[in-house]
C-alpha cells in the first residue's frame, strides 16, 4: 500500500504530483482503477465509506485500484477518522494520495500513516541529518537538550527534520515496525506539538522558543 501526502499551498501543483505519483503506478487521470475527487466536491463520511467499498473491488486492468484527494483539507474530522480505518488496514494493491495546504489541517493519526511530500520545500533538511541529534535528545537530560538548542545553528531546518523523524517513527510502527521506545502513544501526540510548533513558525514566532518548548514536550528515552 502507498499513501501520500502532497503539501503545496497551490493545488494544481498538488495535482501534477499526484498524476506523476499514478504514472509510476501504471494508472491515468482517466484510468477506470482511479477513484478521483475534485477539489469543489464534499469530502464527509459518505465520501470515506466510497473510498473503502471502491478499494475493496479488485482491479479492472493491472494490480493496483488508487484514489486521489487532492483537497484533503476539506475532509471532515469524522471522515479522517473513517478513512484512517482504510489507511490502517488497506487492501492489497492500493494506492492513496491525499493533498494539502499544510499538514495542520490533517488529524495527526492520519499524518502519522502517509507518506509526506513538502512539494513547496523539496530541499529542505528532512534527509536524516539530525537523526544522530535527535536520538542523543531523548536519552538528555532537559538541561543538555536546551544547551543544544542554545549553540544550534541550524534552527530553521532542525523543525522539519524533526517532525520528519518522529513521522517516520510512527509510519514504522504502524507498518509493524517494532519500536524500541515503549510509549508509541507519546509519539503520536508529540507529532500534534510539531505539527502546532510548525504552525507558529509560519506565524513568526521566534524559532529558538518554539524549540526550546519542543524540547519540554519531546518523549524521553532510547530510541
Amino acid at each position: 500500500m502507498l499513501a501520500c501526502l502532497l503539501i503545496h499551498p497551490d493545488i494544481l501543483k498538488r495535482e501534477e504530483k499526484a498524476e506523476g505519483i499514478l504514472l509510476e503506478n501504471n494508472l491515468s487521470r482517466n484510468h477506470p482503477d482511479l477513484l478521483w475527487f475534485e477539489a469543489e466536491e464534499k469530502l464527509g463520511i459518505e465520501q470515506a465509506r466510497e473510498i473503502k467499498d471502491f478499494l475493496s473491488l479488485k482491479p479492472y486492468q493491472g494490480d493496483a485500484r488508487a484514489v486521489v484527494l487532492p483537497a484533503a483539507e476539506n475532509l471532515t474530522d469524522a471522515a479522517q477518522n473513517a478513512l484512517l480505518k482504510t489507511l490502517e488496514e488497506p487492501p492489497l494493491g492500493t494506492v492513496i494520495i491525499l493533498g494539502v495546504t499544510s499538514d495542520d489541517q490533517l488529524l495527526p493519526t492520519v499524518l502519522s500513516r502517509c507518506q509526506v511530500i513538502n512539494l513547496e520545500n523539496t530541499n529542505s533538511n528532512t534527509d536524516g541529518s539530525f537523526d544522530g541529534d535527535i536520538k542523543r535528545l531523548l536519552e538528555s537530560t532537559m538541561e543538555k537538550r536546551f544547551q543544544f538548542i542554545e549553540k544550534l545553528d541550524k534552527r530553521d531546518e532542525f523543525l522539519p527534520a524533526l517532525t520528519a523523524y518522529f513521522r517516520h517513527k510512527l509510519l514504522e510502527n504502524s507498518a509493524g515496525v517494532k519500536l524500541i521506545h515503549p510509549g508509541g502513544g507519546k509519539y503520536t501526540e508529540f507529532l500534534q506539538d510539531l505539527i502546532e510548533a510548525e504552525r507558529w513558525a509560519r506565524q513568526n514566532v521566534n524559532i529558538r522558543a518554539i524549540l526550546e518548548y519542543l524540547m519540554l514536550k519531546m518523549p524521553s528515552g532510547k530510541n
